[in-house]
């Protein structure tokens, strides 16, 4: 069992993480990403959420939505979740 720590849902079977925005800026969804990470066949591989879901905060997938880099990574800053 995995639970996110923000939306306290378990991500394997948690459609989505239930917070939209992240420091005011609409969260890429699974799916939308510059990258082919396979969401028409899988879910994440990372944090479980289907094709059109919020990534669970903390996903190595999870773009960010200032730079389009990898969210985790990017050093944008971006960090207070909102719903």
């Amino acid at each position: 069992m995995s639970v996110c720590q923000d939306c306290k849902q378990e991500m394997q079977t948690a459609k989505s993480c239930t917070f939209p925005k992240i420091s005011g800026k609409t969260r890429i969804k699974y799916g939308e990403e510059n990258e082919d990470w396979g969401a028409d066949r899988q879910k994440c591989h990372d944090c479980a959420v289907g094709k059109g879901g919020i990534h669970h905060f903390g996903c190595d997938v999870e773009r960010c939505p200032k730079c389009k880099g990898q969210l985790i990574s990017c050093g944008c800053g971006l960090e207070k979740l909102s719903k």
